[in-house]
């Protein structure tokens, strides 16, 4: 499975399911495979993302409890943050370091877990610049995005959670808008709802995972669109979108699948 995709330069950066390699494709085709980065200590990938301002990897990892930091232009490697459980990770434009600490894991009756979630502001120095405590009603949070309006994008909700949606929230951690609801196919609706991406013009992108597509929204979190479906074969077939990313650098947008592949689409 497709754990993380991000790109930096002319580079495209994978991360898979309990492996501690990063591979390393060219950006344009034929798509050539380079040489692989092995880190070793890495043991529970969960994301990966890269800051153009250090030419460095953030790879959360969820075994260890750290967030790994690859330098791709010297090859150094170090546990850039311990200590702490860090599930999704994302870079603003200006270089700080954005990620989603789950919090108050809960398991009810059916065995069903369900988290709260932070988000942590980081310098490039790896000091905690801003703590964002979640609104309690984004339960199980999976992704997250900065926009220039200093808000966060979020996505959350997964199996059997009541609410399954992206909102944009501020420092506060309040909601400010919001797209989703109860889990299922419809038009307002999301389905595992695993990870979102910003476009050039900040619209948002959403893995939806278990409903096999890609949706679009606007600014507004309003007028969803579908960039693309998959069609399992069967009940077993697992091919959908995980992972989303939008490369500026080629206007390409990345989408890792459950299956382990990358889709590769252009976004008009």
């Amino acid at each position: 499975m497709i754990m993380g995709v991000t790109s930096l330069g002319d580079r495209i950066y994978v991360v898979c399911e309990e492996s501690n390699v990063i591979a390393v494709f060219t950006s344009h085709q034929p798509f050539r495979r380079l040489q692989d980065i092995v880190v070793h200590g890495l043991l529970y990938a969960t994301d990966i993302a890269a800051s153009a301002n250090t030419s460095c990897l953030y790879v959360p990892d969820l075994r260890s409890c750290s967030v790994w930091r690859v330098n791709v232009d010297s090859g150094a490697v170090v546990q850039w943050l311990s200590g702490v459980i860090a599930w999704a990770v994302s870079v603003t434009s200006e270089g700080r370091i954005v990620v989603v600490v789950p919090i108050d894991y809960q398991c009810d009756d059916d065995g069903r877990v369900t988290w709260r979630g932070e988000v942590h502001v980081c310098s490039p120095e790896a000091v905690t610049e801003a703590i964002v405590k979640l609104s309690p009603d984004i339960t199980s949070p999976c992704s997250v995005v900065v926009t220039t309006r200093k808000t966060f994008v979020v996505s959350h909700g997964y199996g059997k959670h009541e609410m399954h949606r992206v909102c944009e929230v501020d420092m506060t951690g309040r909601v400010l808008k919001s797209f989703g609801s109860t889990p299922g196919n419809g038009v307002g609706q999301l389905n595992v709802p695993f990870c979102v991406s910003l476009d050039d013009k900040e619209r948002v992108i959403v893995a939806d995972a278990d409903n096999d597509r890609v949706l679009l929204l606007n600014k507004q979190l309003t007028s969803p669109r579908v960039l693309a479906t998959w069609r399992p074969q069967s009940d077993d077939d697992t091919r959908g979108p995980w992972k989303v990313h939008y490369d500026s650098h080629t206007g390409s947008l990345l989408v890792g699948l459950m299956s382990g592949h990358i889709d590769i689409y252009k976004l008009n």
